[in-house]
């Protein structure tokens, strides 16, 4: 069973240019509850000194210091297996946003672009967990159906497959902590062009979905300095 955790970083509205999606991929329970593991350790350093210590606060990209992000950072790389993707959306030319179409459909449509990625390397039973409190999930029924059809329907090999597709809270969700600290890592890549912890990422990223291919300003392909990374990405679009 593949286990892939899906967060955002930015927005589908007008403020900013990008809108970001991370897919957490891990392979086994191991796997996932060793990430638990460098998450919770976070959150009792993040307690420490608190009157409430044992208090498990929620952990996101947006409100850590800079040596949390490259802590945690540092720590997932170490981890055999898992691997990361990312959908990364320029906004001014996305003609679905531009048109007006609803936000839930869109945010249906990346999440199946970026679910490609992952349904392309592993041939396995899925289960992908998107985080609750995302605005843009508006109907999981359709989410759900949408991201199966279309596994089926573009990766036949997948048809005999489980793909369950649900919600958590990431507010008691490790994993989805986890996921939106890497989804922060990209997102500060391509709004303020701060690759650092995009590259400490890198040997761990197994793809990048620039979209829309045409029109797309601000690639990062061939400006991140891991060489593994670039290798990865080279010939993908």
């Amino acid at each position: 069973m593949i286990k892939v955790f899906i967060d955002e970083s930015g927005n589908m509205g007008t403020s900013g240019k990008y809108f970001v999606l991370a897919g957490l991929v891990v392979k086994t329970e191991k796997d996932e509850a060793r990430i638990k593991r460098i998450i919770k350790k976070e959150q009792k350093l993040s307690a420490k000194g608190n009157k409430l210590e044992t208090r498990k606060e929620e952990l996101k990209f947006s409100r850590m210091k800079f040596e949390q992000r490259q802590r945690i950072l540092n720590k997932l790389v170490k981890e055999e297996g898992i691997s990361l993707y990312y959908f990364v959306a320029y906004k001014p030319m996305v003609k679905l946003l531009q048109e007006g179409k609803t936000k839930n459909l869109v945010y249906n449509y990346f999440s199946k672009l970026l679910m490609s990625k992952v349904f392309r390397r592993y041939k396995d039973d899925f289960e992908i967990v998107f985080d609750q409190r995302s605005t843009a999930v508006k109907s999981m029924n359709s989410l759900t159906d949408y991201i199966e059809i279309s596994a089926y329907a573009e990766f036949p090999e997948l048809i005999g497959k489980k793909i369950s597709v649900g919600q958590a809270d990431s507010r008691t969700n490790l994993s989805l902590q986890a996921a939106d600290i890497v989804a922060g890592a990209g997102a500060q890549a391509y709004t303020l062009r701060n690759l650092h912890f995009l590259e400490i990422l890198g040997g761990k990223i197994f793809g990048i979905l620039e979209y829309p291919r045409r029109g797309f300003n601000g690639s990062l392909k061939f400006e991140i300095g891991k060489r593994k990374l670039i290798d990865k990405l080279k010939g993908e679009s």
